[in-house]
């Protein structure tokens, strides 16, 4: 592995404004702190046009009480079993994402199951860049949330199977097979 300038060299540990240098610490801290800015998001829009930018403001508001580059685009690869995006990539790459978005009219107006396709078709993309070092689902689903709002439909993310999450998310970054995230997203967005 190498040097990831995100992690305490003597722990391994995500550096953090807590000071926290124990893994198991860390996530129970980060839950908790996270938890309650999800809640948030749930009650009040955060104010954006559904692009990169509006992305990071998510995920500083939901990380910025841990992380000092909570909303920062990573500097390191990073990957599952497979890379995500390069890095120096990241933003052209988000861009080419959102223009989409923003061409098909954030996903407004649309049926329940168009809505899923295109949905699912979004999630495949932002979970392929992951921008950020640590938070990447959490910020997916907060923004996805609001943007669903905005469009009309709820996201019921309590009904999602976690480990099917990782399964379907992995099929589609590795084969482009977005059929299981389209399963999992049809039982996630709620009928009318």
């Amino acid at each position: 592995m190498s040097w990831d300038p995100y992690l305490d060299l003597a722990s391994g540990v995500l550096h953090n404004r807590l000071g926290i240098t124990d893994r198991a610490e860390l996530a129970r801290a980060e839950a908790e702190l996270t938890g309650s800015r999800l809640v948030d998001l749930e009650c009040t829009e955060l104010p954006g046009h559904y692009d990169l930018a509006h992305l990071q403001a998510v995920h500083r508001h939901l990380f910025g009480d841990v992380y000092d580059w909570a909303g920062e685009l990573r500097t390191v690869a990073i990957g599952k079993g497979v890379p995500f995006c390069p890095p120096d990539e990241l933003r052209a790459r988000a861009d080419l994402l959102f223009a989409q978005l923003a061409r098909d009219g954030h996903l407004r107006g649309l049926d329940r199951d168009t809505f899923v396709d295109a949905l699912a078709r979004l999630l495949a993309g932002i979970n392929a860049l992951h921008p950020f070092r640590e938070g990447n689902g959490r910020t997916q689903r907060a923004f996805l949330g609001q943007l669903a709002r905005a469009a009309g439909h709820r996201l019921r993310w309590a009904g999602m199977d976690p480990v099917e999450n990782i399964e379907a998310s992995r099929a589609a970054h590795l084969d482009g097979d977005r059929g299981r995230l389209r399963v999992l997203l049809h039982r996630v967005v709620a009928v009318a």
